[in-house]
């Protein structure tokens, strides 16, 4: 009785969940990476070299031009999927596309690294297996983070303990949010989802007790998740979706955020982050601003919301079917609230709108739409109201389809770490193939 009743408690402690998905993310990172003699190199690969190169440039080899990515990368290391990031203004003038904030947001963990490294007095070029392993590690911690916040934030709509967990459970492993948090761990998605979920965490706490302070800090996080993903700043547009009407919004704004003293500390605090970019650009290529992607951009006559949203290729719907009750939620919300569903949904459809835009709207070899992964958090607030709401035997039906839809999720996972499920060129005859696979051959 008495493991009985240690149980229960724990099950109803929050941080005790946040923790079981540590312990599984952090298992399945030592089994798969860290003891794969192939897979513990292969971290820091495709876009995240790009974003990682900032770290060994500037702290190991003094070498803004990443001369480094000919020689320790593509020679040294032959056992790491070799990338070259690097974009020629000229002969002499050298710069990568990818922009600052995920090296910062690894630096830590790479300090720790390297000291390590530097201690043991192991090779401490960068790009030995230990600097892979702790992107890995870092990934997981702001994804935990994020976890942390998500459930604060559901908290303040008062969302009941078990769905509070299903919700948040169901985001990391019923979506390819776990996926890129431990296996492709060095791109910026996990990063993002962090820092939104904090910054989204203090904007309630802001609404609640004004301050200057707490002014400065969202500032900061603003400009952070800027300097990650520059796109991220469409996070903003979801802000009056926190109040009971626009009107309440402007009010608010007018009242606490248009104050001098509130609103220069966030636009000094937001601009003190994302000069780090411009600084960098002056440092590499002697100018201030470059739009580093070149010749890749946006074709906003040419959306793919449809493929973006249901295609089999990468449809998010298709990849993270749990969202589809999202939709349902903003039904059982619009009866407790119009403005912030209406709000919501119009949101969403510019945002993907945006997102299915890139030239690239599939976004390159990926498993899912992984460009939504920091969004998850307003997937997750609708899909909890609705949750919360439900009553008698409808909650066993729909937590029973949510859970198929959360185990399904994982096995794909499987399926695209094994190349069952195609990278970039699925069909509906392939994935009626290899639908539950290896569970039914």
């Amino acid at each position: 009785m008495h493991i009985i009743s240690n149980l229960k408690r724990l099950a109803l402690n929050f941080y005790f969940w946040v923790f079981l998905a540590f312990g599984v993310s952090l298992t399945f990172a030592i089994v798969y990476k860290f003891m794969d003699p192939g897979q513990k190199y292969n971290t820091v690969v495709s876009d995240g070299k790009g974003y990682y190169a900032y770290l060994p440039a500037l702290f190991i080899y003094d070498d803004l031009s990443f001369g480094f990515n000919q020689t320790i990368e593509k020679q040294k290391h032959p056992e790491t999927m070799y990338t070259d990031y690097r974009y020629k203004l000229d002969q002499e003038r050298v710069y990568t596309k990818y922009y600052l904030g995920t090296s910062i947001a690894y630096s830590p963990f790479f300090f720790g690294a390297h000291g390590i490294s530097k201690g043991m007095g192991w090779d401490a070029d960068g790009y030995t297996a230990i600097y892979h392993g702790a992107i890995v590690l870092a990934a997981i911690f702001y994804s935990m983070l994020a976890l942390i916040f998500f459930g604060k934030i559901l908290d303040i709509y008062g969302i009941k303990h078990w769905v509070k967990v299903l919700v948040i459970l169901g985001a990391y492993f019923g979506s390819n949010w776990f996926y890129y948090t431990c296996w492709e761990s060095s791109l910026s998605h996990p990063y993002s989802a962090g820092i939104i979920a904090m910054l989204i965490y203090f904007v309630l706490v802001f609404k609640s007790k004004p301050s200057t302070r707490l002014a400065l800090l969202l500032g900061f996080l603003l400009g952070f998740v800027t300097l990650i993903r520059p796109v991220n700043i469409l996070v903003i547009l979801f802000l009056p979706m926190f109040f009971v009407s626009f009107k309440a919004f402007v009010a608010f704004c007018k009242k606490h955020i248009f104050k001098a003293r509130v609103l220069l500390a966030s636009l000094l605090a937001f601009f003190a982050v994302v000069s780090l970019q411009l600084i960098m650009y002056k440092a590499q290529i002697d100018q201030w601003y470059i739009y580093a992607y070149s010749h890749e951009k946006f074709f906003f006559m040419q959306p793919h919301i449809l493929d973006f949203l249901f295609s089999i290729r990468k449809g998010f719907f298709v990849y993270a079917p749990l969202f589809i009750f999202s939709i349902f939620g903003l039904v059982t919300w619009y009866k407790v609230n119009k403005f912030q569903p209406l709000w919501w949904l119009g949101t969403f459809l510019f945002i993907t709108y945006v997102f299915s835009s890139w030239h690239m709207w599939w976004y390159g070899g990926t498993w899912g739409t992984r460009v939504f992964i920091e969004y998850l958090l307003f997937f997750s607030i609708p899909l909890a109201i609705f949750l919360n709401k439900l009553k008698g035997g409808w909650i066993k039906v729909v937590v029973t389809i949510a859970c198929l839809f959360i185990f399904n999720n994982v096995l794909q996972q499987y399926q695209y770490r094994k190349g069952i499920l195609h990278y970039e060129q699925m069909t509906w005859q392939n994935y009626k193939d290899i639908f539950l696979y290896p569970i039914i051959p």
